[in-house]
């Protein structure tokens, strides 16, 4: 009892002595001081103040400060990790290998693990490891010296575990609170989207309820624009029968009424040259007989002159010289005549008017209405040639014009010939021109177009220079009918000249055409049947291009 009792003093005197400030308990620092002087050096560490604070929680009832009755079992507890401390840093030393104070964060893990055995918190040290300065770098024994001397007792790991099955639930609760709240903004969304649908539902209804209303308006106009449109249609189309009709018997009685110019022709050049036959009979004879005495005559005129005769005889020379040169001038325009050459009639023309002969055998009449047949023929085979339809229609209007149908009943039926093709080319023309857009978007819109469609655009685009492989697949038709500017289908259809057209494609062309009738290509595709009409046509063109282009060349051979 009495050892107690002397016990009792001794801390009470000892807590006296460092209690400097009289306020009946003592401080971290004071009791840092009082152990300081109780064992040699004391906790004089780096980390010493937090030593004594954690023993101040384990062995004191507040924590921050230690009470007389607390005083014995506080400075057990400081001596406690005094001597772990030593230890610790001993086995510390042991671990770092490398002497560098410092140990991975591993082995640091592994050494609190081995020290706090079965109750190490694996909590604890992930907050150690979170709050490090710098996460992952070496670490030393400053920094889990007060963690290696907190080992955790059964109820601090009960504790521990009640605060993480708390926090789970906490966890767990906000989970299935925002799975509820998801649950609820779902169902308010599908509630609104119900609502929205019922309602776009109703308004569909509403909707569908006018355009019934107003289809059934518009059908009975629909019904009766149809019924005008194909009437305007059926209308234009006999409209258009009737203008081919009419043309048709135009052309048929033009190439009658040819035909019987062509018989007066033959009997006319029948009778020309029986005519000529009497009359011209020996003119080439006499014209050179007239020359030759022309020339006599001059002679003698001029040895006249040079002799010195007399005024009166070569008054009479002169005269006769005269008569002489007209008689040959009368003969030369003959012999023109029979030649009906061009220039000599030119020529012998201007002679004789330059003369002023008096035209008694109607030998100028005659050869100036030669010159002029010869003049129109020439320009009307010019204009054949170039192939211009206005200048082939004034050419044929001059033949007309001055009465030579007759006498070129035979150009003018083919001029005519020719003139008809060259209008049908440029009907074509116009149709290709006036075709709707519409017209040639239906060609386009084919996703699968009948074969004779098909065909019918290959044979076109040929004659407009592709090659037939570029044709082979659809899309590249459709890219082709869908180009616009200078390179749209209806243009180039335009611009196309026959004669720039190769023979080859054009034999391939024909080939592809003749597989169908108009009225097949018509019944299937209308727009279809306008290009048909046009390749066929300007086909025809070429062929007879190139018929005139090798009877030429067989006329110069």
């Amino acid at each position: 009892m009495g050892g107690l009792l002397d016990e009792r003093v001794v801390l009470e005197t000892i807590f006296n002595n460092y209690d400097t400030d009289g306020k009946g308990n003592l401080s971290p620092i004071q009791m840092q001081i009082l152990h300081g002087d109780l064992r040699m050096g004391g906790i004089s560490l780096p980390q010493a103040s937090e030593i004594v604070m954690e023993s101040m929680k384990y062995a004191c009832i507040h924590g921050s400060y230690c009470e007389p009755s607390e005083l014995y079992n506080l400075l057990q507890e400081m001596d406690r990790r005094f001597f772990l401390i030593q230890d610790f840093r001993w086995e510390f030393s042991m671990i770092d290998v490398n002497h560098k104070d410092t140990i991975s964060q591993d082995e640091a893990q592994w050494f609190v693990q081995t020290v706090h055995g079965r109750h190490f918190s694996k909590k604890k040290w992930d907050e150690f490891v979170k709050c490090r300065p710098v996460p992952g770098s070496p670490v030393a024994f400053a920094e889990i010296e007060v963690m290696l001397c907190n080992i955790p007792n059964r109820l601090d790991l009960q504790s521990e575990k009640m605060e993480e099955e708390k926090e789970r639930e906490d966890r767990m609760r906000r989970e299935r609170l925002a799975e509820e709240e998801v649950a609820r903004l779902k169902k308010k969304r599908d509630e609104e989207r119900r609502r929205q649908d019922e309602e776009q539902k109703r308004n569909e209804e509403l909707r569908r309820k006018r355009q019934l209303e107003d289809e059934a308006i518009v059908d009975e106009e629909d019904i009766s624009n149809m019924e005008e449109d194909k009437e305007k249609d059926r209308e234009r189309e006999r409209r258009k029968q009737e203008e081919e009709e009419r043309r048709r018997r135009e052309e048929e009685e033009e190439s009658e009424r040819l035909r019987e110019l062509e018989k007066k022709q033959r009997e006319e050049e029948e009778r020309r040259r029986k005519e000529e036959e009497e009359l011209y009979k020996d003119v080439e004879k006499l014209a050179k007989d007239a020359e030759e005495k022309e020339k006599k005559t001059k002679e003698e005129l001029d040895k006249l002159k040079n002799k010195g005769g007399s005024d009166e005889e070569a008054k009479r020379l002169r005269k006769r010289l005269q008569d002489e040169r007209h008689r040959k001038l009368r003969y030369n325009l003959k012999v023109a005549i029979k030649s009906r050459d061009r220039y000599q009639l030119d020529y012998n023309i201007t002679e004789f008017k330059k003369e002023k002969l008096e035209d008694t055998d109607m030998d100028l009449v005659k050869a100036e209405k030669i010159l002029k047949e010869l003049l129109v023929r020439d320009d009307l085979k010019r204009a054949m040639t170039k192939r211009e339809l206005e200048e082939l229609e004034k050419a044929i209007n001059a033949i007309k014009k001055h009465g030579l149908e007759v006498p070129l009943a035979k150009e003018l039926g083919e001029a005519s010939k020719l003139l008809t093709r060259l209008k049908r080319l440029e009907r074509i023309r116009h149709e290709i021109l006036e075709l709707k857009q519409a017209t040639v978007a239906e060609i386009r819109s084919y996703q699968n177009p009948p074969a004779v469609v098909h065909k019918v655009m290959t044979a076109t685009f040929l004659l407009l220079g592709h090659q037939e492989k570029e044709t082979k697949i659809w899309k590249s038709v459709q890219a082709l009918v869908g180009k616009t500017g200078k390179e749209s289908l209806k243009r180039r259809c335009i611009e196309c000249k026959p004669e720039k057209i190769p023979l080859a494609p054009a034999k391939r062309a024909k080939a592809l055409l003749e597989e169908f009738d108009l009225e097949e290509v018509r019944d299937v595709s209308a727009g279809a049947a306008t290009f048909y009409v046009w390749a066929s046509a300007m086909i025809e063109e070429l062929e007879d291009l190139t018929a005139q282009k090798e009877e030429a060349k067989a006329k110069a051979s």
